[in-house]
């Protein structure tokens, strides 16, 4: 069994240490790599602004190759969850994938990894409030995950990220992305029913990045 406390410092250190590596895992890809530069549309909406709203909530995102930021308000008179155990990522070709939606990736995976869990508690929003996230892919199930795991290091957990769309050339070809579309699925616990927001963004444009 992992020492709690012990889990918990090393927790917080990861956590300081997190802007150092990944800052220097980008120097390091920015050496060799020109990276893919997208653009997106927001197919719900077809506005600049990236956003959606409805009766009960309103959404804005700000999509990239790594990960979508979310911001969520709830407009209703109670509270309301985002179920982030059931969120869902469906990329260019259709294949599904469960997601992180959180602040931080590094806390985000070892929440999920080193404590052993096979699902994440939901996120609450209170009346008329307003969370910032990120929706990052969960490849933790490909991961050895159970009582007794060794602990992971920050440059690791970075290095293993799965990014929603290829970043340099490495890591595959873009030529094909554009016009292309991904969706993101995010459930919202309305208390008495549970809604599926589905959104819908298309690659409007790639500039595809190089080596140097």
């Amino acid at each position: 069994m992992i020492n709690k406390r012990a889990f918990e410092i090393y927790r917080l250190f990861a956590i300081k240490q997190n802007s150092i590596f990944l800052l220097l895992c980008l120097i390091l890809a920015g050496c060799s790599y020109t990276p893919h530069h997208y653009s997106f549309s927001l197919l719900e909406s077809q506005n600049e602004t990236m956003s959606f709203v409805d009766s009960d909530v309103e959404f804005r995102f700000v999509p990239s190759s790594e990960n979508i930021q979310v911001s969520i308000k709830n407009k209703t008179d109670h509270e309301i969850t985002i179920v982030r155990d059931i969120a869902e990522y469906l990329d260019p070709l259709g294949k599904s994938f469960k997601v992180h939606y959180g602040y931080d990736y590094v806390e985000e995976v070892l929440n999920f990894k080193i404590e052993d869990r096979r699902s994440v508690d939901p996120l609450r929003i209170k009346p008329g409030t307003e969370i910032t996230g990120y929706v990052w892919i969960n490849n933790c199930p490909n991961f050895l995950i159970g009582r007794g795991t060794v602990l992971i290091s920050t440059y690791n957990i970075i290095n293993d990220m799965t990014p929603l769309l290829p970043r340099y050339s490495f890591e595959g070809s873009v030529k094909e992305l554009k016009g292309l579309t991904f969706n993101l699925i995010l459930p919202i616990d309305f208390g008495e029913y549970v809604r599926d927001y589905t959104f819908t963004f298309m690659i409007d444009d790639v500039i595809e990045g190089r080596k140097n």
